[in-house]
């Protein structure tokens, strides 16, 4: 487990290992070693790497919202790549089971069969719609709470390209419809 945390320090952006990485590796020696402890390295490591990517770039260092916006059309065009199986696939299905259109179906049925039915690639086709939301919504979401006048309050800045919104859209969509498409399956 010890080889692995310390292979885990790999995540973090080389910058900062090269100014704490001996530090933090005698650190991690008085840890220890625990299933923990390696979780603990690996988000936290992924996350300064990402903060490291979101910060880096033509104008220097800047907050991680702004970097999120520099980097939101790739977000999107990363979230599009995942939510379009998915869509893809539902379409095709809504067109055979619903509309009685079964040719499109039938082209792909042969190769997304053994995909599908596989665990992970059910996952998958599942779970895109939600990873493509959290892709292209969640990061160019700032939320802010604050206490003004003994009161809570909440602001929400939204700022997004067309193609993220899009997405956005497409996801929830594919999500309302795979639920409602389950509920009617199942009750």
């Amino acid at each position: 487990m010890r080889r692995l945390i310390q292979f885990s320090v790999r995540l973090y952006p080389p910058a900062w290992r090269a100014r704490y990485g001996a530090e933090f590796g005698d650190l991690l020696q008085d840890q220890d070693p625990s299933l923990a402890v390696l979780v603990d390295v690996v988000r936290r490591g992924l996350e300064a790497r990402l903060r490291s990517w979101l910060s880096s770039g033509p104008r220097g260092g800047c907050s991680v919202f702004e970097g999120v916006q520099r980097r939101a059309g790739l977000l999107g065009v990363i979230g599009l790549l995942v939510v379009l199986p998915t869509t893809v696939l539902v379409a095709v299905a809504v067109l055979k089971y619903i509309v009685g259109v079964a040719a499109p179906f039938d082209v792909i049925e042969p190769v997304l069969t053994p995909i599908v039915t596989h665990p992970f690639g059910e996952t998958f086709f599942v779970l895109a719609p939600y990873a493509a939301f959290m892709l292209v919504a969640m990061p160019v979401t700032r939320v802010a709470l604050g206490w003004r006048a003994g009161r809570l309050t909440a602001t929400v800045n939204v700022s997004t390209p067309a193609l993220n919104l899009a997405v956005a859209i497409m996801s929830i969509g594919l999500a309302v419809f795979m639920a409602l498409y389950w509920v009617a399956e199942n009750l």
